[in-house]
């Protein structure tokens, strides 16, 4: 709900860059909440969160040229810290992400075909998740990461307004190496 994937599809086409997302590779929303909540509650160090395969494939995709690692952990995370030449937070308000997220699920249940009591049930679960493990993480994500990023762009507009104020970013940020 933050933008990341379509800034990072955006960026990949416009820069003609490998796209390196750590979707594909993290494993910590297959920890169950209560895994989670101990994670949380043992202060969330976030060297733990799974990724396997990750800093290989950035390594690797940084070799062919201009890599977008789109990632939720921007250098907070040590085993990529090391990769990543700029990083840019998505400064999105948490009821606007989350209002995103749950029109993607929306569209994609309109799409299947999906009704009643399943997606009331699933609805009513991601929202208990919400309040419990996700909005936390999100905290601990907008205090560690946020403070380690070198363009904070908003991103409470339409799409073009962001994309204007990363390039712009970006521009910034390469004239003063």
């Amino acid at each position: 709900g933050a933008g990341k994937s379509t800034l990072g599809r955006w960026l990949t086409t416009h820069l003609g860059a490998t796209r390196v997302n750590y979707d594909d590779y993290e494993q910590m929303t297959r920890r169950s909440e209560a895994e989670v909540g101990e994670w949380l509650q043992r202060g969330a160090p976030i060297d733990e969160i799974p990724a396997p395969g990750l800093a290989e494939a950035v390594t690797s995709a940084r070799a062919k040229g201009i890599t977008i690692y789109e990632t939720h952990l921007g250098r907070a995370w040590s085993p990529t810290r090391d990769l990543i030449d700029i990083s840019i937070w998505i400064e999105t308000p948490l009821d606007l992400a989350l209002s995103r997220r749950l029109q993607t699920i929306a569209k994609l249940w309109e799409t299947n075909g999906a009704t009643g009591p399943h997606c009331a049930q699933w609805l009513k679960g991601h929202l208990h998740a919400y309040e419990s493990i996700v909005r936390p993480s999100l905290l601990v994500q907008l205090d560690r990461v946020r403070s380690q990023a070198d363009l904070i762009v908003q991103n409470d507009k339409a799409f073009d307004a962001t994309r204007t104020q990363v390039l712009a970013g970006i521009a910034q940020i390469q004239n003063r190496k």
